[in-house]
């Protein structure tokens, strides 16, 4: 009980950047996916505050930080070092906790090399460009699933030029003393409009204390700033907007989707979704299967790449010869089935009120499609899993990511297993149906055990061609039988 109660608790998450659009726009986007945002912080020493009060909370958990580079910057300085501190110091604190790090910082950089040092592998460096683009799905992957070391471990090797401290695994322990009585979250994150007369923060360089006016007094003890040894009460300011203007790289996102309530479903047409819920898992070998079965019924069968690939390219160029022009035409057909080729600009609503009765789309990687709504809409939504027995785990880890979309007429196929493996996996997800795929090489030619598969999958239909077979077979087994009995009653 105690498991399903975890499993269906929402994860919380807190989000740390002095960036407002990007902290927003992620806020946005958690929410609609299911996480719960607990707070947008732009300062960080109103995020070391909190998090000290809310580790004195036995009931507290905390599943994500997404915390930004330059959440530490004052001015023109990074403090990245103090950074690098203080997220030893939240690791050390919230041990179970998933980091995921935004980088303003490239590949190379020794704050990079030290965070791989601490175990933190959720990093997202920016690239040589001026914006990198943000996959949203892949950041909440990482709070129940972390990146690999074999991922992250090209951000070891740094350009020992850059300043930083003599070790880049010596980062230096902090203490945080909290000496008063803290505020609620909802009141810190309607800190940032408090005037700043009232909230700017100070340093000793004696004791290394950060103080506030308007919030209780936070102590760090033994940390590197930067700074010139001697100065007295140097006044840290808030971010100023001009800051923040002045940024030349900038993460971004994409446009937030609200989630589809609704499936439009179009009169007189079947559509068929199909997406993979891993790489290399056969999502479009299925879904030339399953076009091949409808054409074979005499069916007008469209099958559409929305997947990113552009496979069907190279199956249009096996198929044709080498000497075809792969630029004629958007579209090519084999045994019937018209195959629409990948194309950034897909008109679907065009493609879906054509004259074809079954439409099957290959969507590819589900969670990087970009025609998700439509997987949504269609009447059948198939997701193909791997049932290899190392990879079976992949199929609640899928489930629980998307638990937010609309699960109930998901299908699940698994290519290539025996009914044991099916009983089994069926047995972990006992809410969903799972069917195997027979073993079928060749997709564009027709088996007879994978017809059946199919039958028993849409809608439990029996195809026109097999049922003809078998009443054909029945009728002349009854005229053999009345044959039979004739010739020995006379």
């Amino acid at each position: 009980m105690e498991h399903e109660t975890e499993r269906e608790r929402k994860r919380n998450v807190i989000i740390a950047t002095p960036k407002p659009d990007l902290g927003e726009g992620l806020k946005k986007h958690f929410e609609i996916e299911g996480i719960n945002v607990l707070g947008v912080y732009v300062i960080i020493e109103h995020l070391i505050e909190d998090l000290h009060s809310f580790k004195n909370q036995p009931d507290f958990k905390l599943d994500g930080l997404v915390i930004n580079s330059s959440m530490a910057k004052k001015g023109k300085d990074k403090r990245l070092e103090f950074l690098a501190d203080v997220i030893e110091k939240i690791r050390d604190d919230f041990s179970e906790t998933s980091i995921i790090f935004l980088s303003d910082e490239t590949q190379g950089h020794p704050l990079l090399a030290e965070l791989v040092s601490m175990g933190i592998y959720n990093i997202f460096a920016k690239s040589a460009q001026k914006s990198e683009s943000l996959n949203v799905k892949q950041l909440i992957r990482c709070i129940d699933h972390p990146m690999l070391y074999n991922e992250v471990k090209k951000f070891r090797e740094f350009d020992k030029d850059i300043p930083w401290r003599r070790f880049v695994n010596g980062g230096q322990s902090i203490t945080i003393n909290v000496n008063s009585a803290k505020e609620s979250m909802h009141e810190k994150q309607e800190a940032k409009a408090v005037p700043k007369e009232k909230r700017i923060p100070t340093i000793n360089s004696d004791s290394q204390t950060i103080t506030d006016e308007s919030s209780p007094t936070t102590t760090v003890n033994s940390l590197e700033y930067g700074k010139q040894k001697g100065t007295e009460n140097l006044q840290l300011p808030d971010i100023l907007e001009e800051d923040l203007e002045e940024e030349e790289f900038l993460w971004t996102l994409p446009p937030v989707k609200p989630k589809v309530i609704v499936r439009d479903r179009i009169i007189g047409k079947q559509i068929i979704a199909v997406a993979g819920i891993d790489r290399g898992v056969g999502t479009t070998h299925t879904a030339i299967l399953i076009a091949n079965y409808f054409a074979s019924q005499g069916y007008q069968v469209k099958l559409i790449e929305c997947s990113g690939n552009s496979e069907y390219v190279y199956i249009e160029k096996s198929y044709e010869g080498k000497n075809v022009d792969l630029n004629r035409s958007d579209e090519f057909q084999i045994n019937g089935v018209t195959f629409v080729k990948n194309d950034d600009e897909i008109d679907m609503a065009s493609q879906l009120t054509s004259e074809h009765t079954h439409i099957v789309l290959d969507l590819g990687l589900y969670e990087n499609s970009n025609y998700i709504e439509e997987f949504h809409r269609a009447g059948v939504q198939l997701l193909v899993g791997s049932g290899s027995e190392w990879k079976q785990h992949t199929l609640k880890k899928f489930i629980t990511l998307n638990r937010a979309d609309i699960q109930h007429r998901w299908k699940f196929l698994i290519p290539f297993v025996e009914k044991q493996t099916i009983d089994d996996i069926q047995g972990e997800i006992k809410e969903f149906s799972v069917r195997a795929i027979p073993y079928h090489p060749d997709p564009f030619m027709e088996q007879d055990n994978t017809g059946e598969c199919f039958d028993e999958l849409f809608e439990g239909r029996v195809t026109k061609k097999r049922k003809i077979i078998k009443i054909s077979i029945a009728i002349l087994g009854i005229l053999v039988f009345a044959g039979v009995s004739m010739y020995f009653t006379l």
